[in-house]
């Protein structure tokens, strides 16, 4: 697992690699809390997770929703794992993760 914050310009980019669980909630937690202080359209690339823990999921939703209501555009990036849509689709939550 690894989480990478890249900031330049006016772009927050938050790279997702590997399983996002539990394990690292607190650096994704972090990573989200500091791009959401610089203000800046954030994104997240989601391209090489291979899945998500519902910690993850709530600090991406938590996060999404935060940008909304402070008018930061919050954005995901590239497509997202089968594995994932999977079990998004299963639990409900389809189109949450919408990518651009």
């Amino acid at each position: 697992m690894s989480i990478e914050l890249n900031q330049t310009g006016d772009l927050s980019l938050i790279l997702l690699e590997g399983v996002v669980d539990i394990g690292c909630a607190e650096e994704l937690k972090i990573a989200l809390l500091q791009a959401m202080e610089a203000g800046r359209e954030i994104r997240i690339s989601t391209e090489q997770a291979s899945g998500f823990d519902v910690c993850a999921y709530q600090l991406l939703w938590a996060a999404q929703r935060d940008a909304k209501r402070l008018g930061v555009r919050f954005e995901f990036k590239g497509e997202l794992p089968a594995g994932i849509e999977a079990l998004l689709a299963s639990s409900g939550l389809a189109g949450f993760l919408t990518t651009e």
